[in-house]
């Protein structure tokens, strides 16, 4: 099996666009998905990278072969990615942020080359990844949701116990939002500049995601992670893997009634919530590579699950492991 990879960040060069964060992230995710997918002996990598950034690559094998991107053609970003030749591949993986909608027009232009993907599709991306869409979806079921309104106007009205709470785009990473702390701050702000974007409680709990793989017919849940996350500026350091949740069997649940909305869902994909003694709080979904796959596939092969067909008869117990495991990122 052929598989171009392409993670975002490592294909372009470093600019002050982006956290320097999210780059040491991507590396450690494109390093573990290398890993991955080479403990199966069929594989053939194809990764696209910036010259720039190859000498972040650890592996050399007659397995991987690299496509390299620069920054001096006249070319933009993503008229270099229609362009390129990728046909001898037979699938395709995209690791790329929600953010300005990067990972639905990648994905999408990677579709028009008529290759298998092994993510979610570009028109899934764009239902599950909008979080404001995802609170329409289940406000008015049992799922618990942090409170959340749209700021489509200048007259957004906020009751002082609502803060703090957080703003984001539609479409954006985990990290990328403005933190407000009261009302005052609010009434401060430009709200045109945040024109389009939610703004949603903050809740106090402890923050957690599901490590989901799924297909058109089956999903499975390969694992339950303790997010660690700085409180100041809600940024990702990393996650503990397979952590206990009490009453976690209701995650489950909450897996199924996402499914059930969004039967696209396909491949590897997160969900995001807080833990609290209400219950989960159902904060997004990530239709895409997170992070914790960084993980999982320290102590398993996630690979495997998200190239086999059926997933009951092919993810046996050495693979699943249930052994909890704690990364951070440096």
């Amino acid at each position: 099996m052929r598989i171009f990879i392409m993670e975002y960040f490592l294909s372009k060069k470093k600019n002050c666009d982006f956290k320097e964060s999210f780059y040491k992230e991507g590396k450690e995710i494109l390093d573990s998905l290398i890993k991955s997918f080479l403990k199966i002996k069929e594989h053939q990598l194809s990764i696209l990278i910036n010259r720039d950034n190859l000498d972040l690559i650890d592996h050399q094998s007659d397995r991987i072969s690299f496509i390299l991107t620069a920054e001096d053609s006249k070319l933009s970003y993503f008229e270099k990615l229609s362009k390129l030749e990728i046909d001898s591949s037979d699938y395709f993986l995209i690791v790329a942020p929600e953010t300005n909608n990067l990972l639905y027009q990648i994905t999408k232009i990677m579709e028009d080359k008529n290759i298998k993907n092994l993510g979610c599709s570009s028109n899934c991306i764009k239902k599950a990844a909008n979080k404001w869409l995802l609170y329409q979806q289940f406000k008015n079921t049992p799922v618990l949701l942090p409170e959340t309104y749209l700021i489509n106007s200048a007259e957004v009205e906020l009751k002082k116990d609502f803060f703090p709470a957080v703003i984001k785009a539609k479409y954006s990473a985990g990290s990328e939002l403005k933190i407000v702390k009261s009302k005052k701050e609010f009434n401060n702000l430009k709200l045109e500049d945040y024109n389009g974007q939610i703004i949603q409680k903050v809740i106090d709990g402890i923050p957690g995601s599901l490590s989901i793989a799924a297909n058109s017919k089956e999903f499975k849940i390969l694992s339950i992670n303790k997010q660690l996350i700085n409180t100041d500026d809600f940024s990702y350091l990393g996650s503990i893997i397979n952590h206990k949740f009490q009453g976690d069997y209701k995650l489950q649940e909450l897996a199924n009634l996402i499914k059930n909305k969004f039967p696209c869902l396909n491949g590897y994909f997160g969900i995001d919530f807080i833990y609290t003694q209400k219950g989960f709080y159902l904060l997004e979904i990530n239709p895409r590579i997170t992070s914790s796959f960084i993980g999982l596939a320290a102590i398993s092969n996630p690979a495997e699950i998200i190239t086999k067909p059926t997933m009951k008869k092919n993810w046996g117990p050495d693979q699943q492991t249930k052994k909890e495991f704690t990364f951070k990122l440096d």
